[in-house]
């Protein structure tokens, strides 16, 4: 039982970051941009988290010094990346950028078993080529391989995927989910604050309507997302997670058919197919 509610607290976390694209477009649309996006997702993500933790009857502390280093440890991956995947943005395809970015499941699954000698089954294996083979599937050449761009998305699979690692070692010695989403979304906030301030690109010119769809976008994100997938972490361990992940590609290609009318190619359907034997294989190994 423990294992299936990891299970599926990833893939609904899969689900809802993967509908982060789609929900982007509309609210740059109505006057946001990448970096105030960004600094909108960890801020209006706070007072919900400390409301629900206190709710709960979760005290939420100053973290020791201990704990401290532990959260500036892991905040390096899951501040990181959001700003280097943008990033990445302005010099290739999203496509291409989504591509290297989702090299971070064979990532961790290497630093795993490299790293700390964690046994690899075929099942496993199994999955994370058809995951790959997935991801593949879903990127359309466009002629665009500019290598800065191609590195700094390949840096945010990278940091994203230490992320996931340190996580999965508890070095922060935190518990609860929520408490710790807390920490790491103030991390974010100031940490994106001060990037856009140092680099003017913070903007208050939103609309009613973005303002509120930034508001519900942090919730979504750094708020539910982010607590499902630490609780898939902290059950099912940093491997299996990252190849659950995978969800969210599939979830921004389905959504973007059934949401905006993109056509569905014969390539986006074979991603699907492999995506999901992947999450098919992955579930049976478990003995849910």
């Amino acid at each position: 039982m423990r294992g299936q509610k990891g299970f599926w607290a990833v893939v609904v976390s899969a689900v809802l970051f993967g509908m982060m694209p789609i929900a982007a477009k509309v609210i740059y649309a109505n006057g946001s941009n990448p970096m105030t996006l960004t600094f909108h997702r960890f801020l209006f993500s706070l007072p919900v988290l400390y409301g629900v933790a206190r709710l709960r009857g979760e005290a939420v502390p100053l973290p020791s010094w201990q704990q401290g280093k532990g959260l500036l440890a892991l905040s390096v991956g899951y501040v990181a990346t959001p700003p280097l995947l943008c990033l990445s943005y302005g010099y290739i395809s999203s496509g291409l950028s989504t591509t290297l970015h989702f090299s971070y499941p064979v990532l961790v699954l290497l630093a795993g078993a490299l790293l700390f000698r964690e046994r690899l089954t075929r099942g496993m294996v199994l999955c994370c080529v058809l995951c790959v083979a997935g991801i593949l599937a879903f990127y359309t050449p466009d002629g665009g391989g500019n290598l800065v761009g191609m590195g700094i998305a390949l840096l945010s699979g990278v940091t994203y995927a230490g992320y996931i690692v340190v996580l999965a070692r508890g070095a922060t010695g935190q518990e609860s989910p929520l408490v710790l989403a807390f920490y790491l979304a103030g991390i974010g906030a100031v940490a994106m604050l001060m990037i856009g301030l140092l680099t003017h690109t913070l903007t208050i010119e939103l609309t009613p309507l973005g303002w509120l769809l930034s508001i519900l976008f942090g919730m979504g994100t750094s708020g539910a997302a982010t607590v499902l997938f630490q609780m898939g972490v902290k059950e099912i361990g940093d491997q299996k997670t990252a190849l659950l992940s995978t969800f969210e590609p599939l979830t921004s290609v389905v959504a973007g058919v059934v949401l905006l009318g993109e056509p569905l190619t014969i390539r986006s359907a074979v991603g699907i197919g492999c995506i999901l034997c992947a999450v098919l294989l992955l579930a049976r190994q478990e003995k849910y």
